[in-house]
């Protein structure tokens, strides 16, 4: 049975046709997606694969149709001939639609690694431009900072500064044109191996000098740090410097060293010992020279040692309520204690002291005024008061006993009806009681007198003739014997009485005499004897004076000469004004000679007192 060829042509032509219609459809929306985005390279990869395809499908469409319209022609054997050149195209275009495909997954991950590197460059770009945003904003932050800044270059042009550094070292307005650092502000380290930008060059990280500039008549100083400047890459182009005003540091550092200078000034010139110790252990920093005078210690031998262990506290419990008053008020002001001096001897001192900080470390200060001198005057003083007033009422006493005895003896003399007549005997009696009444008055009047003349500064002035000192002593003597017919007086004398001429005040050595003689009556007992002794010698002469009374104490012997100083007759009634050893010791140094004294408690005194040649 035969079949007709027809539909089959008509299908082949037919299909051919709209093969190459859609062929060029296909084409057509290729170039326009590859047109949309011209630098996506698999987009122009999918355009050239479907043009290859397109080609490849009018390779095989005209071939279909050729050979149909050779065959409906009677042209089989032209198509026998084209056959193979047809088949080539086709195969040939077939192996590069293959060869096409084989690379569609490489082209493909090329295409989304360029999209992900553009993506990711796109996002870095604005990662960048934002750092350097803020990068800009950061420095016109910097540069707007109240500090002055300035960005040098390495040519040392400046590269920039803010309003606060052209406030300080300005800039003329006219001025468009770059200039240098050292033309800007020049400096001692300009051109030398200080500069900083040489030192930044020459691989400082920072780098830090001082600078000054007067600015409406008041010096300004400032810290300038220097640090290295670089572009983004991380290349050093430059540095950066910034001023740091210290104008008050430095006037509070200038006050801070005169005042530690005026301090150690202080320190040291102080007259009164002053220690300077830690608070905790106590060990002494320093010490100044009234320190070394008065202990004796060397400062080298005080330093690093506790200050309580010197040994220099004569009373080892005194010094714990002294920690107590300065632990608990941070100062302690005339503190009394007693000190050992550099030669043993205690001394009384008033404490001070205050605490401070060095160098954040907690100390005390301690200043020593010595007051024995001033403790001793005061106890002087209040001795002395107590003196004057024991000596006013003694006084007192003195002068009223024979005032009342004269005054008494006088009224019975002249009313003798009262109480009936007296013999002229009693009447003598009466006259020489009155008469020795008014003596022993006197002797009181003159030694307050000359008391009153050695208190107000004077001398005792001296009516200097030449007497005899041998018929000088009989008189006294008999005298004495004459009135105090209850002793025995002796009177030894040196053989040589041709010497007995002596140029002297003959009142006031009498004085003298009847003072030791008066002393020597008062102490001794009854039926006692008392012994002159007159000795000559080239140098003058030594009078001495001995009784077997009832003698002194040392301490009583020390204090004999002593203003005031009575010693202690309660036991006997002895009476005085305690004046009349002191003012004979002042007659005898005004004679140019000296007196001197020694007793036996209970065994008697013997006083003595020369008188020079001369």
């Amino acid at each position: 049975m035969n079949v007709s060829w027809n539909p089959v042509v008509f299908i082949d032509i037919s299909g051919s046709v709209l093969m190459l219609l859609f062929s060029c459809w296909c084409a057509l929306l290729s170039r326009q997606h590859a047109n949309k985005k011209p630098d996506d390279i698999f987009r122009n990869y999918l355009f050239l694969f479907t043009m290859v395809i397109v080609f490849f499908a009018f390779s095989r469409s005209f071939g279909h149709l050729i050979k149909q319209i050779l065959l409906l022609n009677d042209m089989e054997l032209a198509w026998k001939q084209i056959s193979p050149l047809s088949g080539a195209i086709n195969s040939a275009t077939f192996v590069v639609i293959f060869a096409f495909g084989l690379y569609s997954q490489r082209f493909q991950k090329i295409h989304l690694e360029m999209e992900y590197y553009k993506n990711n460059l796109e996002e870095m770009i604005t990662v960048r431009t934002e750092e350097l945003e803020k990068a800009k904003n950061t420095l016109e932050n910097i540069l707007n900072n109240s500090n002055p800044i300035n960005i040098t270059g390495a040519d040392f042009e400046l590269i920039q500064a803010n309003a606060a550094y052209y406030a300080i070292w300005p800039r003329s307005e006219e001025t468009t044109e770059s200039f240098k650092c050292f033309e800007s502000r020049p400096g001692v380290h300009c051109h030398t191996a200080n500069c900083p930008l040489t030192q930044i060059f020459a691989g400082s990280e920072i780098v830090f000098n001082e600078v000054s500039k007067e600015i409406d008549g008041e010096t300004k100083n400032f810290i300038v740090t220097a640090k290295p400047f670089r572009d983004i890459d991380g290349k050093l182009i430059g540095m950066v410097e910034s001023f740091h005003d210290i104008t008050d540091r430095k006037l509070a550092e200038t006050a801070m060293r005169e005042s530690e200078n005026r301090f150690r000034q202080i320190f040291a010139t102080n007259p009164d010992p002053v220690i300077l110790a830690h608070l905790g252990n106590g060990n002494i920093i320093d010490v100044n020279i009234a320190f070394i005078t008065a202990t004796g210690i060397q400062r080298m031998d005080a330093l690093g040692f506790n200050y309580e262990e010197l040994g220099i506290w004569a009373e080892d419990a005194i010094r714990k309520p002294f920690r107590e008053m300065l632990q608990k008020d941070a100062e302690v002001n005339n503190f009394e204690a007693t000190f050992k001096a550099i030669n043993g001897e205690f001394r009384t001192g008033l404490l001070s002291a205050r605490l401070l900080n060095l160098k954040s470390e907690p100390c005390v200060l301690i200043v020593i005024r010595d007051v024995t001198s001033e403790k001793a005057a005061e106890r002087a003083l209040v001795e002395m008061d107590r003196k004057k007033s024991e000596f006013i009422s003694a006084a007192a006493h003195e002068l009223n006993t024979p005032l009342c005895a004269i005054m008494g003896f006088t009224d019975l003399l002249l009313n003798p009806e009262m109480v009936g007549s007296f013999t002229e005997e009693q009447k003598q009696a009466f006259l020489a009681e009155v008469y020795d009444r008014g003596e022993s008055l006197s002797r009181i009047i003159d030694d307050l007198l000359d008391f009153s003349r050695t208190e107000s500064g004077q001398t005792l002035a001296l009516d200097l003739k030449q007497a005899d000192l041998v018929d000088m002593l009989n008189k006294t003597i008999a005298r004495y014997r004459s009135i105090n017919p209850e002793r025995f007086f002796e009177l030894e004398l040196t053989e040589e009485t041709d010497k007995s001429l002596v140029l002297i005040d003959r009142h006031r050595v009498i004085q003298v005499l009847e003072n030791l003689l008066s002393n020597a009556v008062k102490y001794s007992p009854a039926g006692s004897m008392i012994a002159v002794k007159g000795n000559s010698s080239r140098e003058g002469w030594e009078i001495g004076i001995e009784d077997s009374g009832i003698g002194m104490s040392q301490e009583q012997v020390e204090r004999v000469f002593d203003k005031f100083y009575r010693v202690d007759s309660s036991d006997i009634g002895v009476s005085g004004l305690g004046l009349g050893m002191s003012i004979a010791r002042q007659i005898v140094e005004a004679h140019g000679g000296n007196i001197s004294l020694v007793s036996t408690l209970g065994a008697g005194t013997r006083v003595s007192f020369t008188l020079p040649a001369q």
